[in-house]
């Protein structure tokens, strides 16, 4: 049969739900329950639905690629311990029959073990920004369907050049509600709990999760799937020479901004809208499939994941910081690097999409928009923001230059006047002898 990658996408969906359906006995459920597929990506992920569950579960099935049972299980102990150190609503992982939180399940034909996990169901619904726009390029999607890629992929590269220039051109207020800012106020302030309790969480033995370093976006096997932001056939050249001069620069100013345990810790790495539900007044978070090690800014970048275009990115994540803050301080030179950490997740976010183009399942949420246009459409708007990134940061390097140099030159100043006193006072000193003598 040989291996997973071989299989078609049809084939691939086929199986997960063949592992699903086989990992059912493992938590006592019987063969007729239902699975509904609700979101496909790297993963699967199931409700489960069946006469012996008093409700509805969720299951997922998860890749093969850069997790483990020892990865998996060390996610679990975090989301325990969140529910347990903070007042965070967190899903709640169900063990197996025999106890065990991660199941394993062999496929001989295809040479690959997969680990099943099953959680608690968490009501609510996903809170939505009223205005983001992004809604307007599904609906256009989903109208020139029917026109050739060779024409509308060139448009959509044309189109994301011009509405930057339009959307900062018109320099309008945002059009957020006060139900959205108080929304993303919500998510910084679940990020500032995260992080306090990621400082004195005491890891596992078996500790073992993904690195979202440079290496964990930028390596050769790096956490997006190892796929090249610079694929010749999404990527034209010019516009790889930008992308790598943006890579430069974000790798310069991490190493400057280092990882000092208040910088660096377990992150969530998602915490957009779309993994939260809301219910009232309670708000649960899901999706902790990529959580890892990582700068604790890089939450913040996660958390605007896919809207970096837009013109009031600045204000969202202002609110953020201000939700963020009431539970956390944070310093100026952290506040610095947060452009550095949405300019890396947006690069990590191209090679996501580039490696899942063509692999997405219908109903699987916003993975189902992802079209050759929209692609596209990412790709041109990325260079965009990188060629003003680094724009900004040759203004923020030549401040910094600008303000060190001021600095060295009044210390200088302070020491020159320092000297000059102390040789005034040593004179002094000396013709008081004299006369004195």
């Amino acid at each position: 049969m040989g291996s997973f990658d071989d299989l078609s996408f049809e084939q691939k969906l086929q199986h997960f739900e063949s592992v699903a359906r086989r990992a059912l006995p493992l938590w006592g459920i019987e063969d007729s329950a239902t699975l509904t597929l609700l979101n496909f990506t790297e993963n699967a992920t199931y409700s489960v639905e069946a006469p012996s569950l008093p409700e509805k579960i969720i299951m997922r099935v998860s890749r093969t690629d850069y997790t483990s049972k020892e990865s998996i299980m060390t996610e679990l102990a975090w989301m325990t311990a969140l529910r347990h150190e903070t007042d965070l609503s967190i899903p709640i992982p169900i063990p197996m029959k025999d106890g065990p939180l991660v199941g394993q399940i062999e496929t001989p034909e295809l040479d690959e073990v997969r680990c099943v996990v099953c959680f608690t169901f968490a009501r609510g619904t996903t809170p939505v920004d009223s205005s983001d726009g992004n809604s307007d390029v599904g609906n256009l999607i989903s109208a020139i369907e029917p026109i050739p890629d060779g024409i509308t992929i060139p448009l959509f590269k044309g189109a994301a050049v011009m509405m930057d220039r339009h959307d900062r051109s018109k320099n309008a207020p945002s059009k957020m509600t006060r139900a959205d800012r108080q929304m993303y106020r919500n998510v910084g302030t679940i990020m500032a709990k995260m992080h306090v309790q990621s400082q004195h969480w005491k890891k596992p033995s078996y500790f073992k999760r993904m690195n979202w370093g440079f290496g964990g976006t930028f390596g050769k096997d790096n956490n997006f799937y190892g796929a090249a932001y610079n694929d010749p056939k999404w990527v034209t050249v010019q516009d790889a020479m930008t992308l790598n001069m943006v890579v430069d620069e974000i790798f310069f100013r991490l190493r400057k901004y280092g990882k000092s345990p208040d910088r660096w810790g377990m992150i969530h790495s998602d915490l957009r809208a779309a993994n939260l539900l809301q219910d009232g007044d309670k708000i649960t978070v899901l999706d902790f499939d990529d959580c890892g090690e990582g700068w604790y800014m890089y939450d913040i970048a996660g958390a605007v994941a896919l809207m970096e275009h837009r013109a009031d990115l600045q204000e969202i994540v202002d609110e953020i910081l201000a939700g963020y803050e009431t539970i956390r301080p944070l310093s100026d030179a952290d506040k610095a690097e947060i452009p550095t950490f949405i300019m890396m997740r947006r690069l990590g976010m191209l090679q996501s999409l580039i490696c899942r183009i063509g692999c997405v399942a219908g109903g699987s949420g916003e993975a189902a928009e992802l079209t050759p246009e929209i692609l596209a459409f990412y790709e041109k708007g990325t260079v965009v923001l990188g060629k003003r990134y680094l724009h900004d940061c040759e203004i923020l390097d030549k401040a910094e230059a600008a303000a060190q140099a001021e600095a060295e030159a009044a210390s200088a100043k302070a020491a020159a006047a320092g000297a000059v006193a102390e040789s005034g006072s040593g004179s002094g000193s000396g013709a008081a002898a004299a006369m004195s003598a």
